[in-house]
């Protein structure tokens, strides 16, 4: 009997398909001993209160729509990492003393991590409202259209924040 070398395409080959098996197999222990996240789905529920002081009336919101959140925890149980989505959610605002009002989108997701200490990074994407501006503070109901994200350190405490895309203050277009 002959014993034949392989080809090194053949022995790089077979290299491949067991690095790629084994990659597989560890990537999906993990996944078997990790807690499961929680999902939950809500809907929007009743309108909350006016709005007052941001603008120089009272402003109505309602919202349609639901809010799902993806809870994932440590071993401990502990919520870690919070993930939620918007999906085709709508925002009336309502001047509730001209009755003018004004239908937006409120759609997007938004992610929240926390670590051991207390500490966190918020991150906000799609379309919805701020009140008061929450860069600057400034009075108003602020309509993001981007990406807001933020940390907070370990007593709660903004240590930045930064928006990209726009936030519009909405007074003005509901005191016309």
């Amino acid at each position: 009997m002959r014993l034949t070398r392989r080809p090194a395409f053949e022995r790089g080959r077979r290299r491949l398909l067991l690095l790629t098996s084994l990659l597989t197999a560890l990537a999906a222990v993990p996944a078997a001993i990790a807690d499961k996240p929680i999902r939950e789905v809500h809907p929007v529920g009743d309108d909350p209160p006016p709005i007052t002081g941001e603008c120089d009336f009272a402003v109505l919101a309602h919202f349609e729509g639901n809010e799902i959140n993806t809870t994932f925890t440590d071993k401990a149980g502990t919520p870690v990492k919070l993930l939620g989505v918007f999906p085709g959610n709508t925002l009336t605002l309502t001047n509730l003393e001209t009755g003018r009002s004004i239908t937006l989108p409120a759609t997007g997701s938004f992610q929240a991590r926390i670590g051991s200490d207390g500490s966190g990074a918020f991150t906000v994407t799609g379309h919805g409202p701020w009140f008061p501006n929450p860069v600057t503070g400034e009075p108003g109901i602020w309509y993001q259209s981007g990406q807001l994200a933020a940390t907070v350190d370990s007593g709660g405490d903004v240590t930045s924040v930064t928006v990209s895309g726009s936030l519009v203050d909405l007074c003005g277009q509901l005191g016309r």
